[in-house]
């Protein structure tokens, strides 16, 4: 009965042994997919900041092209209204 009982727990610490090898190569597996998703995501991720990167810089210019528009824009505007204030104040309501 000891050897038919022996031989029962050597199969049972086998099949432990076997179960425990399945479940660690399931976790194994898991991680590479987990690892290649977060290989994915930040692949991704670079991408869309690139992408908000260069929307940024359409949307903001570089600060001396638009300072220089700016300066246009008010030379104009002082150019037009330079002789609206340098005439007599009679002919500005006629």
């Amino acid at each position: 009965m000891s050897d038919e009982a022996g031989g029962v727990a050597i199969r049972v610490w086998r099949d432990r042994a076997q179960l425990r090898e399945e479940e660690r190569n399931d976790a194994l597996a898991r991680l590479r997919i987990a690892h290649e998703k977060v290989a994915i995501l930040m692949a991704e991720n670079e991408r869309l900041e690139a992408e908000n990167a260069r929307l940024r810089a359409l949307h903001a210019p570089d600060e001396s092209i638009t300072q220089a528009e700016t300066d246009l824009q008010m030379e104009a505007l002082r150019g037009a209204l330079l002789p609206l204030i340098t005439q007599p104040m009679g002919r500005l309501n006629a």
